[in-house]
């Protein structure tokens, strides 16, 4: 999963459709830390080549039904004003 959205960077770029994928997590049941990796599209994605980087903190849930700790960063970033409006990426494959 990935998400997309125009984004607009400091030095007054605006990327078209940027490609945002959690790049790396890590935590515990009482933090967790997600790592967002901004692109120019899937492909430098993909080689971890990103425009920036940004960190985020969120509290996870461990309810048995809750959903895994990637999908839970993704709904928290869709929860920030940042990101409510980014379109949901799937990767090839998956089921919505």
């Amino acid at each position: 999963m990935a998400l997309s959205k125009n984004i607009n960077l400091d030095n007054g770029i605006i990327l078209n459709n940027a490609y945002i994928k959690i790049d790396g997590i890590g935590g515990n049941k009482d933090n967790c830390s997600i790592c967002v990796g901004i692109a120019v599209n899937k492909d430098l994605a993909n080689t971890n080549n990103y425009v920036n980087r940004k960190y985020y903190n969120f509290i996870p849930s461990v309810d048995n039904a809750a959903s895994n700790f990637i999908k839970q960063g993704y709904e928290y970033l869709k929860a920030l004003d940042e990101y409510k409006d980014a379109a949901d990426l799937l990767d090839e494959g998956q089921i919505a």
